[in-house]
């Protein structure tokens, strides 16, 4: 993605925050609920208790995805009134350039990570320190581990982005159940490995810190897949039929 266009890309930015700002209390509040919950499974999983290893898997799999959503009325509505393709078709008459559409939505990608992402772990970051648990991670090292999850969650919403612009509404639901089911397949198949995921990215960033290899590997891989599927969906949203 060319350099031109982010200014424009600003603006429209802003303009859906500024619209949707109401729908960010419920961001706020399903992320504090999201980590206050996910919390009583890392501890879980830091002790020892087999039980909640591959939920835990499964539910960090599946979930910290959404840190790279925010709620907006256009989210809430995509499968009812095909909203995205009734945006894009919005921009198109404008006319706003595919490449700034494209810009705009990853710097919503952006912001909702950085938000979303400290209420979340944050919320988790509190409930140990301050309830004096210990999970074995001090505050550098838990900070490695948050970022290599949302190097994950980076890489996946690059996909989300992909079908979210290129399909209607119920193509996009039916691909996202898709890809959630295979994101638990995947856990699954970890758990039938005697493997936990989980535990390992706490395991590597406790003996590394901010140097884990695995942390700068999936932020690598994240910030590279989303960018490359970020060039496959301008080039095939300047041929959609938005008809």
């Amino acid at each position: 993605m060319k350099l031109e266009g982010w200014k424009d890309a600003w603006v429209i930015f802003k303009k859906d925050v500024c619209s949707d700002r109401f729908y960010l209390i419920w961001n706020v509040l399903f992320m504090l609920y999201f980590g206050g919950m996910f919390s009583t499974m890392l501890y879980s999983v830091v002790h020892s208790d087999d039980a909640f290893h591959s939920l835990a898997d499964c539910l960090m799999l599946v979930l910290i995805p959404m840190i790279g959503f925010y709620f907006s009325r256009r989210s809430f509505s995509y499968l009812r009134e095909d909203s995205y393709t009734q945006m894009l078709w919005y921009y198109h008459t404008l006319p706003i350039p595919v490449r700034t559409i494209i810009k705009s939505r990853y710097l919503q990608l952006i912001a909702a990570l950085l938000f979303n992402g400290t209420f979340f772990f944050g919320v988790i970051f509190v409930i140990f320190w301050l309830g004096g648990l210990d999970i074995n991670l001090g505050p550098f090292q838990y900070i490695a581990f948050a970022l290599t999850w949302i190097g994950y969650a980076l890489l996946i919403n690059g996909l989300y982005i992909y079908m979210e612009l290129l399909n209607k509404g119920k193509t996009y639901f039916w691909l996202s159940c898709v890809l959630m089911l295979s994101v638990v397949v995947i856990s699954v198949v970890i758990t039938l490995l005697h493997g936990n995921l989980l535990k390992y990215t706490m395991d590597v960033s406790a003996r590394y810190a901010l140097l884990s290899p695995l942390m700068w590997g999936t932020l690598l891989v994240g910030a590279l897949g989303a960018y490359g599927m970020g060039l496959q969906t301008m080039r095939k949203l300047n041929k959609r039929d938005l008809v």
